[in-house]
């Protein structure tokens, strides 16, 4: 039998055994972190699911423009959702995205998070592979201390966290989560659901001409009676 006729007799016997991809677990609370609360009983217009990598030169470069388009219809019309996808390319990359999560459960103010990002994005070279080649990831995450000092949070409670399983548990979720979205690169966003690939040079008025239909078509969809 030849090489390529092995192989495949070996990926046939594990289909019809019923070998299945391990499945996401199901999370203990709504995967992403959203921009701001606004309602909280019904659903905004509008829903971006906004997958990025914390060093990802591309997602540096939308993410200030992603939170014009948040500011400028506001968390009543449009909820933003940030979901962490590291890249496997980007090494430190897994770890700021658990920095991401230690600063969610460590500040009770709903732009921690985007803050932290923007941080992150000013540090990025710094944090980036060959800046930090001969350092220990002990040295990197201390490195994200530093900036989670920054945001006033206690640099020591932020080391615990990020030694924590749980903050762990919950960026693999949203890894999961993005590559069940078919998530292969970043940035990528969900709009109302379906994927799409927009350009990390969109500016907001780009945005707008995409975004303003949906919303204007959600007021004629619920006028009252």
């Amino acid at each position: 039998m030849t090489t390529g006729k092995y192989v495949f007799a070996i990926f046939t016997v594990l289909f019809a055994s019923g070998v299945q991809p391990q499945e996401v677990p199901i999370p203990p609370r709504p995967l992403g972190y959203v921009h701001a609360y606004g309602q909280t009983t019904n659903l905004t217009a509008v829903q971006i699911d906004a997958f990025l990598d914390p060093l990802c030169p591309d997602s540096k470069q939308a993410f200030p423009t992603l939170l014009q388009v948040a500011n400028h219809y506001g968390p009543d019309v449009l909820t933003l959702r940030l979901h962490m996808f590291p890249l496997p390319y980007h090494r430190n990359s897994y770890l700021a995205s658990m920095g991401t999560e230690a600063v969610h459960q460590l500040s009770t103010s709903t732009g921690a998070v985007f803050d932290w990002m923007s941080r992150v994005y000013d540090n990025i070279y710094p944090l980036s592979n060959a800046p930090t080649k001969h350092m220990s990831e002990t040295d990197v995450t201390n490195m994200l201390g530093d900036i989670a000092a920054q945001l006033g949070l206690q640099k020591t409670m932020f080391l615990q966290k990020m030694a924590d399983p749980w903050v762990d548990m919950n960026i693999r979720m949203d890894w999961k989560y993005g590559c069940t979205r078919g998530v292969s690169g970043t940035p990528l966003y969900a709009i109302n659901g379906v994927v799409k690939v927009i350009k990390q040079t969109w500016s907001l008025a780009d945005w707008m001409k995409i975004l303003d239909p949906l919303v204007h078509n959600s007021y004629v969809f619920h006028v009252p009676n």
